[in-house]
């Protein structure tokens, strides 16, 4: 019997009336983000955008407005099956962008990203980072947190002099 496949059964639990009260148009979703893309930061026209789960749908993410965002063709291309936490490792300035521009993302999203960069050593992985992102709302205070390009160099590597001028 067909509506006992697996595959079946999950298409009936995304049909339910539920998720599609959740879901929003994509083109409400671009003018949300006010038709910018969150990873590369370039605002385009509507047909060179498309919309992103932030956590896939294959991964238990639903379509609701917390957890897709604006992205054009060429970053969710790149971005293709990757985590948006190792896609944002992989890319410092998508990393930048994402916790500026995604403003809509749900918090827990946004936190578990930071705090999964931080354990990966891509941001600086000190208690108060982590602690600082746990009791953060919004996106734009954790990219206030999070260095443009990666972790800082270690101490001596950054072409300063000693303080004895050698």
């Amino acid at each position: 019997m067909i509506k006992d496949h697996p595959t079946t059964a999950i298409r009936e639990i995304h049909r339910s009336g539920d998720d599609r009260q959740n879901r929003v148009n994509r083109f409400e979703i671009f003018a949300r983000d006010e038709y910018r893309c969150v990873y590369c930061g370039l605002v385009q026209e509507p047909d060179a955008l498309s919309v992103d789960h932030v956590q896939p749908r294959m991964r238990g993410g639903d379509g609701s407005q917390g957890n897709v965002v604006t992205a054009c063709r060429g970053c969710n291309t790149r971005k293709a099956g990757h985590s948006l936490a190792r896609f944002l490792a992989e890319n410092p300035e998508a990393r930048r962008n994402f916790f500026q521009f995604a403003r809509y993302v749900h918090a827990r999203h946004v936190k578990a990203v930071a705090e999964e960069l931080a354990r990966r050593g891509v941001v600086v992985a000190s208690t108060e980072l982590v602690e600082g992102i746990r009791g953060l709302r919004s996106s734009e205070a954790i990219a206030a947190r999070v260095p443009p390009h990666g972790p800082p160099p270690p101490a001596g590597t950054d072409g300063a002099q000693a303080p004895d001028g050698k």
